[in-house]
């Protein structure tokens, strides 16, 4: 009798992959943080990957205000991640004795932000084409547009590689993308107060961040032990395009280094 039913769609925040997830390991942690409007669908593939190449502790957790709907989204601020982010680090904290932090977009900031501000608890930093000061112009010029419109359209899934694609929002409140901006103008004043090991992977060509960003948080942060390397064949969302395996590579050597 229910052959012909139609089951309704699974939102695709509600997909499996979107969700949080920790992988048990060592007592070293790495806290990966997705990026804006994004899940952490589009850091699985890496953090398994780091995983099962170092053997580490792995936590993704899923920021307040994502994987629900841009409305959501727009009832939360840079303060509001920030938190969330410091949230997801004491629950780390409680399982491993050394944490390393990392993320992608957003999550880089969020990284570098914690680093600078909590050097006693962190003990390196991950930055996948992170944001701290630099913008690309047509993706900062809408937040000024007089159209009122609440909404400014996303700049997820930027890849290279056909067939991949983001689970992120297709929507960006306007104010939100402000929230974005304050946050990475704030934590781009904190770059020299890092004197952790520092990684930094960048795309060559991203369409969404400045890709000069690397070569500021390389001058920028105060640590002495910093690798800028630069991915070739990836756009913005570099975790779900063809260097993903590059970046797990490095991180998981970054790991073993730093983990010392």
């Amino acid at each position: 009798m229910y052959a012909n039913m139609k089951q309704a769609p699974m939102n695709r925040f509600d997909a499996p992959e979107a969700q949080p997830f920790l992988l048990e390991g060592s007592d070293v942690g790495f806290l990966f943080f997705h990026g804006f409007t994004s899940t952490p669908q589009s850091v699985r593939d890496v953090a398994q990957h780091v995983h099962s190449l170092s053997g580490v502790t792995v936590h993704c957790p899923l920021l307040v205000g994502h994987g629900k709907t841009p409305s959501a989204l727009a009832q939360t601020g840079h303060r509001d991640w920030v938190a969330s982010a410091e949230a997801a680090l004491e629950t780390l904290s409680s399982r491993c004795d050394r944490i390393i932090v990392g993320g992608l977009s957003l999550g880089a900031t969020l990284s570098l932000n914690l680093a600078a501000r909590m050097p006693s608890k962190i003990h390196g930093v991950v930055s996948i084409n992170g944001s701290t000061g630099l913008y690309r112009p047509e993706v900062v010029a809408p937040l000024y547009d007089t159209d009122g419109q609440e909404f400014v359209a996303g700049i997820g899934s930027d890849i290279a590689e056909p067939g991949m694609s983001e689970i992120c929002y297709d929507q960006i409140p306007r104010d939100t993308l402000k929230e974005r901006f304050l946050l990475t103008n704030t934590t781009g004043a904190l770059l020299p107060l890092i004197q952790q090991p520092v990684l930094i992977l960048q795309s060559r060509r991203d369409n969404v961040v400045d890709p000069d960003n690397g070569h500021r948080i390389a001058t920028l942060v105060g640590s002495a032990d910093i690798q800028l390397r630069w991915l070739e064949r990836s756009y913005h969302v570099a975790t779900l395009d063809y260097d993903r395996m590059l970046i797990a590579t490095r991180i998981a050597d970054f790991l073993t280094f730093s983990s010392r």
